[in-house]
């Protein structure tokens, strides 16, 4: 492995994985999110300098609004855990943290809370944690490209080449993936970073996201 290494992650299979154990589908959610103090931990161990994953997409906000509240909830309790558990201490003084996505379909106290956690976090740490949220790949893109009309129509922007776009995207400070991990058996990206993954290579794993483990993303970084 290099010195520096992105790994992305679409953490596939949390309501599969609820109906499978007899659970609710927020259960099955909660389940997922409690996964991720586990894999920043692997990830250190493993090499890995950068970890994107993917936990709340634009296309979720269209699901029941129970289902969305349920969501925006468990988001909160992820706040609190990074800002404040003893758990998380480490992740605080040892990571970058950031928030990549549309966050103004979330309400304001979320976005309130993410700044927040966000200047908590350390943001000279070469360790980063990207959390990407209200994300959707084709969204991104179109975003970049209205900021682009914008500013060439304020006579700021007269040629646009690959450099110049990316530097429109939501995290263009973020190193592109190395390597693309999807769990739950499903092999597409679902618009996850179509512009940064042209690159990338791919590991799709068949275990449902809360059974995924240490060795599974030793396993996908090995192969």
């Amino acid at each position: 492995m290099t010195n520096e290494f992105h790994l992305a992650i679409i953490p596939d299979g949390n309501r599969r994985w609820a109906k499978l154990h007899g659970k609710s589908v927020p259960e099955g959610h909660k389940a997922g999110i409690d996964k991720l103090k586990d894999v920043v931990e692997w990830c250190r161990d493993l090499g890995v300098t950068t970890l994107s994953i993917w936990i709340f997409s634009t296309e979720n906000a269209g699901r029941s609004r129970d289902e969305v509240e349920a969501l925006f909830r468990l988001f909160e309790e992820v706040l609190d855990k990074i800002e404040s558990s003893k758990e998380l201490e480490q992740l605080r003084t040892k990571a970058r943290v950031r928030f990549i996505g549309q966050l103004s379909i979330f309400p304001k106290r979320i976005v309130d809370r993410v700044k927040e956690v966000e200047a908590k976090t350390n943001q000279d740490s070469k360790y980063t944690l990207a959390i990407l949220c209200g994300y959707g790949g084709r969204q991104e893109i179109v975003d970049a490209a209205n900021r682009i009309a914008d500013d060439a129509r304020n006579g700021k922007l007269d040629k646009v080449d690959e450099k110049a776009f990316a530097s429109y995207l939501y995290a263009p400070d973020v190193r592109d993936p190395d390597l693309v991990f999807r769990s739950a058996g499903e092999k597409r990206l679902s618009g996850l970073l179509p512009w940064q993954t042209t690159y990338s290579e791919f590991y799709f794993c068949e275990k449902l996201w809360p059974d995924v483990n240490k060795e599974d993303l030793n396993r996908a970084i090995n192969e």
